[in-house]
């Protein structure tokens, strides 16, 4: 199944800059710098990274959940799909 939102530029953008964060974490290990600036980089890669997942989740539920469950097609399996995924993010 094809990711459901039509802006796939942008998600793109967003895994570039993420790319671009974890890079940095590299690069910030060789250079042996200080613990609180890697965790300041880690959480921001860390929020990134829950951003794109939730931009990527509310396009899933407009565009797929939605139409699963206004054509009645494998409704309660996309149901429970939605939950799944929503456990993985609370974690």
């Amino acid at each position: 199944m094809a990711l459901c939102g039509d802006d796939h530029p942008k998600l793109l953008a967003r895994i570039n800059r993420i790319e671009g964060q974890v890079r940095g974490l590299r690069k910030m290990v060789e250079q042996d710098r200080g613990c609180m600036d890697v965790l300041k980089q880690v959480a921001a890669a860390s929020g990134a990274l829950r951003s794109l997942g939730m931009v990527i989740l509310e396009d899933h539920l407009k565009g797929c959940v939605a139409t699963a469950l206004t054509e009645k097609d494998h409704d309660q399996e996309t149901i429970a799909q939605v939950i799944d995924v929503f456990n993985k993010f609370s974690r």
